[in-house]
């Protein structure tokens, strides 16, 4: 079989880059899912559904786990629907992963809350992922301002110059109808970016942000995780002061900085306390929840500040490419042609025809041949790692046994799949397939 990419393509198998085999996260729980079933038979099904629901009450998920006031848990329990209802949590040959596989079929957007006080670094980080990943940065502040200028054409404008001025926060409903637009606008028909990841930055900022977004978008958004910059005031403003001198911000002035800084203390803490609630309640249900809230110190150099953002970043791209590759798998089992094709690249399928040296074969053809196991048989996935090379390439790889009806080995091979971002969302670009050592 001829791979128009391998050469390229085994560099990155070979590279350093780092498999990883969880979400970076506090939960200890998340690394007890990891170490399940590395054995014989312990993932029969390609990518099973997480449940341990059995084992937690409803009651006994409510119960806050650290310490939370009594407002931020009921903020939270209001709050339970941001991820929406298309994504669920599953198992990918031992790996725990959010399946975010309806999200694509229904063209639901996948949201990532930026947070921090002014200055904390949230726009430098956001222009760093949307260079290194398939992002989109928005900037609730910035597309307010932009509102702003447009003067009397908009009916908002004098009402958002003065929330800015005075470091209040502005109306729910003007920023979330910004943001939906904006969001739209973005995976319009020419957009290259296939399943953007969209950084929403500065926003949720209060409980009336919070419950806003809860109310009215998760039939349009699911909310897959939020990345909190923590930094203190006194260097919040020593970079506000600096970034004065060539923003031409009005609200980049110690005194509006302090304002915000406080605003942000009093009003937006107590919203990530809740987003973190909400995931500790998940967690508790179903041993993983749907969201990540990843809090990231802020004040080392942009460079290692960037270090722990791309290693969160990671994290949740791991749960798109795990979602793509178990439905690559269900579609060779299925013997689906047209699924297995919408997951791979044409450049991959492409394949000579031995009896015809100047055509392909057609794809069909070629996932008989390559992909198609014998009558009579049931995969089992385990042993599965993802590793990254930069942020649009990434390789699962993982171990993948047949077995008859009997139960007897049929084989038992070693599989890396090297998957790429591109504008139609994660493809198979090159398969890599050899027997496991000792069968």
């Amino acid at each position: 079989m001829r791979y128009p990419l391998a050469a390229s393509l085994l560099l990155i198998l070979r590279s350093k880059a780092t498999a990883f085999n969880s979400f970076s996260s506090p939960l200890a729980l998340r690394k007890a899912f990891i170490d399940m079933g590395r054995g014989k038979g312990s993932n029969k099904s390609i990518a099973s559904k997480r449940n341990l629901s059995a084992t937690v009450s409803a009651d006994e998920a409510s119960v806050p786990s650290s310490g939370k006031s009594k407002d931020v848990v009921n903020a939270a329990l209001s709050s339970r629907a941001i991820t929406g209802d298309t994504l669920s949590t599953e198992v990918f040959g031992g790996l725990p992963y959010v399946n975010t596989g309806e999200l694509t079929s229904k063209k639901q957007h996948r949201v990532l809350f930026i947070l921090g006080g002014p200055g904390a670094g949230k726009g430098t980080q956001s222009e760093k992922i949307v260079d290194t990943y398939k992002c989109i940065h928005l900037s609730v502040g910035e597309l307010l301002r932009e509102e702003r200028k447009r003067g009397d054409a908009s009916p908002h404008a004098e009402l958002i110059e003065k929330c800015l001025v005075a470091g209040q926060i502005v109306p729910v409903e003007i920023s979330l109808n910004l943001v939906r637009n904006a969001m739209d606008e973005a995976c319009g028909e020419s957009s290259s970016h296939g399943q953007p990841i969209f950084l929403v930055d500065g926003f949720p900022r209060n409980y009336d942000n919070l419950f806003g977004w809860t109310n009215n978008m998760p039939e349009y958004a699911s909310v897959i995780g939020s990345l909190i910059y923590d930094c203190p005031i006194d260097v919040l403003e020593e970079r506000i002061l600096s970034r004065a001198e060539t923003s031409g911000r009005s609200d980049d002035n110690l005194e509006s900085a302090r304002k915000r800084f406080t605003t942000f203390q009093d009003q937006t803490m107590p919203v990530v306390q809740a987003l973190e609630e909400v995931e500790s309640m998940e967690t508790k249900e179903d041993g993983l929840s749907k969201m990540h809230i990843q809090h990231i110190i802020g004040i080392g150099t942009i460079e290692e500040v960037w270090d722990a953002t791309k290693a969160a970043m990671d994290g949740y791209v791991k749960n798109d490419v795990l979602t793509a590759n178990s439905l690559l798998l269900q579609a060779i089992n299925e013997k689906n042609v047209d699924q297995y094709v919408s997951l791979c690249s044409a450049e991959m399928l492409q394949v000579e025809d031995e009896e015809d040296n100047d055509g392909n074969l057609p794809s069909g053809e070629v996932f008989k041949k390559y992909e198609i196991h014998e009558a009579g048989t049931e995969t089992y996935v385990y042993n599965a790692t993802v590793a990254f090379q930069g942020g649009t390439k990434a390789i699962v790889t993982y171990d993948r046994r047949t077995e008859d009806n009997g139960g007897n080995i049929v084989s038992e091979m070693k599989e890396s799949r090297v998957w790429s971002h591109g504008c139609n969302g994660w493809e198979c670009i090159h398969f890599i397939r050899k027997p496991v050592s000792g069968l």
